[in-house]
């Protein structure tokens, strides 16, 4: 498994442990440098069980700050409902791929990108059914945000 699989892997089996949605697990696994841990340590982590892994990044985030992780905001309709977690965490390590290929970056960098973006939030959503869809069309999906994003005079980092 690559980093990246394993980030995403990470990110979108906690968001269905604490009933969030993978970018708003994404930003806090940046926020606190859990990003960098999984990097750094990886070869120690990536051959962890699913629930070893739950258990470490309990511990990571704590009683306090795990409070607003837990069923707290937008994800509070959703927890207990994320089943396509592992859907999810097979699509973003290839939509990073094809991110890193199509603007030059690093594969870590795109999944950064990706994981900030509209489309990121629009795969999170149970209801649509994106999840559903192959990585080439959330791909295609990301590359019209951005360039809605261009023609809108939005932000303009995500590769141009």
């Amino acid at each position: 498994m690559s980093k990246t699989s394993f980030k995403a892997f990470c990110v979108e089996f906690y968001a269905d442990h604490v009933g969030k949605t993978g970018p708003e697990v994404y930003a806090a696994f940046e926020k606190s440098g859990l990003l960098q841990e999984l990097d750094r340590d990886y070869e120690d982590l990536h051959g962890m069980g699913m629930e070893a892994l739950m258990q470490l990044f309990d511990q990571w985030f704590g009683k306090a700050a795990r409070r607003w992780l837990i069923c707290g905001s937008s994800a509070a309709t959703r927890c207990g409902m994320g089943e396509h977690h592992l859907i999810r965490a097979t699509l973003i390590p290839e939509i990073a791929r094809l991110i890193a290929g199509r603007f030059g970056i690093s594969e870590d960098e795109a999944l950064d990108r990706f994981y900030k973006s509209a489309t990121a939030q629009n795969l999170a959503d149970e209801e649509n059914g994106l999840y559903g869809q192959s990585a080439l069309f959330i791909f295609g999906q990301y590359l019209e945000e951005l360039a809605w994003a261009r023609q809108d005079g939005g932000p303009r980092s995500e590769g141009t």
